[in-house]
């Protein structure tokens, strides 16, 4: 009687537990599932590629928009379920992040932590304390925004509406490279800037095996110091929404 009595504790304390985890899980699903209703289907993705003789090249690049600026990690999660399968929209991703680093570090860590593989995080975090930070002659608050069409020095870096990238393969690394120590298959791309004199920048990105997303594994060259703002711009930077 006494071990039957056992027993069934035993087995109505596993189905609390049992309980208590569903309930978890089914409350971080309702969490993303309600900042996505909340911050609606904001990205935009253009596959089949536009010849767009930007800077007199003839290459195809894909584009990628977002209507604005997540401002929590639940709706930067939401944005990357949207365009995280593909590596343009890990591109627009890493930029988003970025931003959201510059206004925000602890989330903005959160989300750069999502989108780049553990051997690029330090690397990213450590360059933007540089770019970011305030009241340095160094710093460039409007670095992000440099990526978007129609910022540009010459109008304070304010771009146009939907927030829109130029992202195609990099042309002098046009074959995947597999990788061992990052077990996956690395794709080297490049985005566009008006904020540089060699405008396509590059950034290399993996699907690591098992995995739904993709990555960025390396990105020195979307986080050099951008040009400053004219001088004579005819207007100042008003930052992203």
């Amino acid at each position: 009687m006494q071990k039957q009595f056992i027993i069934n504790k035993l087995n109505r304390n596993a189905m609390k537990k049992k309980n208590i985890l569903f309930t978890l899980v089914l409350l971080l699903t309702l969490g993303v599932t309600a900042a996505q209703a909340q911050f609606g289907p904001v990205g935009r993705m253009v596959r089949q590629g536009v010849r767009q003789g930007i800077n007199n090249s003839t290459a195809f690049s894909d584009k990628v928009s977002v209507e604005r600026i997540p401002t929590t990690l639940a709706e930067f999660q939401a944005l990357q379920a949207e365009l995280g399968t593909t590596p343009e929209g890990c591109i627009m991703l890493q930029l988003v992040a970025m931003e959201m680093y510059r206004r925000d570090k602890s989330v903005g860590l959160e989300c750069l932590r999502l989108n780049n593989t553990s051997t690029n995080l330090s690397s990213v975090t450590s360059r933007l304390n540089e770019i970011f930070r305030e009241g340095d002659s160094y710093a460039r608050p409007y670095l992000v925004s440099s990526y978007f069409d129609g910022a540009k020095p010459s109008n304070g870096y304010n771009p146009e509406k939907p927030y829109t990238i130029h992202v195609r393969r990099n042309p002098a690394y046009p074959n995947d490279e597999r990788s061992q120590a990052l077990r996956g298959y690395v794709k080297y791309f490049q985005v566009y800037s008006e904020g540089y004199d060699t405008p396509w920048r590059g950034i290399e990105v993996v699907q690591q095996q098992g995995d739904q997303y993709y990555r960025v594994s390396n990105c020195p060259n979307i986080y050099v110091q951008c040009k400053e703002i004219d001088f004579d711009a005819s207007d100042n930077w008003h930052g992203l929404e």
